[in-house]
């Protein structure tokens, strides 16, 4: 198979030079932009009054970086440890057929339709050390993630359509610092 190149794309930018468009996001956010059908899906963690955290799904205009919707998947204790170099919403969301997989670690997994309305939401236990850096892939109809905390290691499959369980494999493996961040193949 051949690859494809795609011609004209910008060799420099800055802030003003080659920009089409620029769209300020609330919150903290590590994961990488998924693009699809002239949207743009992206992950946010904001903090909230008291001691609360939103976990959050984001659809921008791919065209026009217009926020078309912003909507709360979950919320989370702000106590709960993070490294400085991490954020609560690392993992690149998931476009798997019609659903939107979105998953935030231990505090949350949840399908939604390609307009963020929660199809399934499903809790996964396990610590990580720094905050969660895997991201969900789909193979079929389901959904595999690597669970690495300090407690247990280990991965699931889930069915892309309800969230229910297929299938949990540990990991047999003694990671030197006690954990590691992997996504699927």
């Amino acid at each position: 198979m051949g690859q494809t190149a795609v011609e004209g794309l910008p060799l420099r930018w800055s802030e003003r030079e080659n920009v089409a468009w620029k769209t300020p996001i609330p919150g903290l956010g590590w994961s990488s932009p998924v693009v699809h059908d002239g949207r743009i899906y992206l992950t946010t963690a904001t903090e909230t009054a008291g001691d609360q955290r939103s976990l959050r799904l984001v659809c921008l205009a791919a065209r026009t970086g217009r926020v078309a919707w912003d909507k709360e998947l979950f919320t989370q204790a702000t106590t709960v440890r993070m490294h400085g170099k991490n954020s609560h919403a690392s993992p690149t969301p998931l476009v798997a057929g019609d659903r939107l997989i979105v998953h935030f670690g231990p505090h949350g997994t949840a399908g939604t339709t390609l307009d963020g309305e929660v199809v399934w939401r499903r809790t996964l236990a396990y610590a990580p050390v720094h905050g969660n850096g895997g991201s969900p892939a789909c193979a079929g109809d389901v959904i595999v993630i690597c669970c690495d905390g300090s407690d247990e290691r280990y991965v699931v499959g889930l069915d892309r359509a309800t969230g229910a369980g297929r299938w949990r494999t540990d990991r047999d493996t003694e990671p030197r610092k006690g954990f590691s961040f992997a996504t699927p193949l």
